[in-house]
């Protein structure tokens, strides 16, 4: 059997399931401190965290209890997957967004569980093709800032973010949406292209001119802006795009022959369509709202986060508002498998509007913010079923 002690206070990391394990870690994860229970010996063979953690240990427990309350269950539960499977991408589930796999990227280096960060930065570059899209501007600034200097995953990033960069033709739009610091590395990562810098570091901004974005503050400049630059965008994510050269002079076009639409798939057909499928449209869905360009980010920033009274100068919001919602709570919900129908998905998001419009009335800043973020949803929400007709011809065709 493994044991514990191999003397000298040293822990053992030889490890084997023919053999019995009867000693446990209760680890608590998240602020509603949910529960995963994994063998002591295998947590000690996959991780130095855990093996540090027990060897410093003086008595030995049938039970020992770690907290992580700080960690997002779901990407607690990513990473148990990958320590029994080797995977964090089971196939069965949409691939999980950027930003739980750079959560999960950050606990894998935290935890020392060999090769987790590969797997995180493997199913990144899956997700990345899947999408053609990188981490917006938010999620990037808060990866930079959350993770080691020179470190892979900063590396991936940033290359990302210099390719960008060179093909957008948002390039002036999406630089200015970045930090000093990260400009600063951008030069350098962009220097190693063998060409010459697109963009320019000025100098830092003081202190003041920066004012950080909650779920009650609106950025009207940046709407202004948004506004000359959308018809560049798409909704999913920061596209790899390329400018679009001169078109050649083309002889007259021969009569396209007749195409004889398919039957196989008829997306007006409601009832062809699982619940599991539809679900799988609304995590899509979700996925771009929140990882999406400025375009989304512009949108959804307000209502990404739960309202916190104090905080956000609004303490008589419970009062009024009985049923807070927010897409961060949406997140979470859709990742725990908790909606049943894509009914429930829309209803909680519906939520979001209704309290906005509740609490600030009709002609406050924040309700005409919420009537942007409700057309587009509404829009692309009703494209369900070509997504899912779309998806289900793929899958024929494969």
């Amino acid at each position: 059997m493994a044991s514990d002690d191999a003397g000298d206070g040293q822990v053992s990391t030889t490890f084997s399931w023919l053999e019995p394990h009867p000693l446990f870690c209760i680890i608590l994860v998240g602020e509603n401190t949910e529960a995963f229970g994994v063998q002591k010996d295998f947590l000690i063979a996959k991780s130095t965290y855990f093996k540090k953690y027990f060897a410093e240990q003086k008595e030995e427990k049938v039970e020992d209890v770690v907290r992580f309350p700080d960690t997002d269950p779901v990407v607690f539960g990513l990473a148990q997957l990958f320590m029994f499977t080797g995977t964090i991408n089971t196939g069965s589930q949409p691939l999980p967004g950027y930003d739980l796999l750079i959560a999960v990227w950050k606990l894998g280096n935290e935890l020392g569980i060999e090769g987790l960060c590969e797997e995180a930065l493997k199913t990144m570059s899956e997700y990345r093709a899947t999408t053609n899209s990188i981490p917006a501007t938010e999620l990037l600034v808060k990866a930079w800032n959350e993770t080691p200097e020179g470190s892979p995953i900063r590396a991936l990033l940033l290359s990302w973010t210099a390719e960008y960069i060179r093909s957008s033709e948002s390039r002036s739009e999406f630089t200015k949406s970045l930090p000093q610091e990260v400009l600063s590395e951008l030069v350098v990562a962009m220097s190693r292209l063998n060409s010459t810098p697109l963009i320019q570091v000025k100098p830092p901004s003081s202190p003041s001119s920066t004012q950080q974005k909650n779920v009650h503050y609106l950025d009207h400049a940046g709407d202004e802006r948004e506004a000359k630059v959308t018809k560049h965008r798409q909704s999913d994510g920061l596209p790899n795009r390329h400018k679009k050269s001169t078109p050649r002079p083309q002889p007259p076009a021969a009569p396209k022959p007749h195409k004889v639409k398919r039957n196989s798939v008829n997306i007006t057909d409601e009832g062809q369509f699982s619940a599991e499928q539809k679900l799988n449209f609304c995590a899509d869905l979700l996925n771009r709202m929140l990882s999406g360009p400025g375009f989304w980010t512009r949108l959804v920033g307000p209502f990404k986060e739960p309202v916190r009274p104090i905080e956000d100068g609004v303490p008589d919001y419970f009062d009024k508002i009985k049923k807070p919602m927010d897409l961060g709570t949406v997140k979470k919900k859709i990742d725990r498998n908790e909606y049943s129908t894509p009914e429930e998905f829309e209803q909680d998001v519906r939520q979001i509007f209704e309290n906005c419009f509740t609490y600030w009335g009709r002609h406050h800043d924040m309700s005409v913010a919420a009537e942007r973020f409700q057309k587009s949803f509404e829009e692309k929400f009703a494209e369900m079923f070509k997504w899912l007709g779309k998806n289900a011809e793929g899958s024929e065709t494969a």
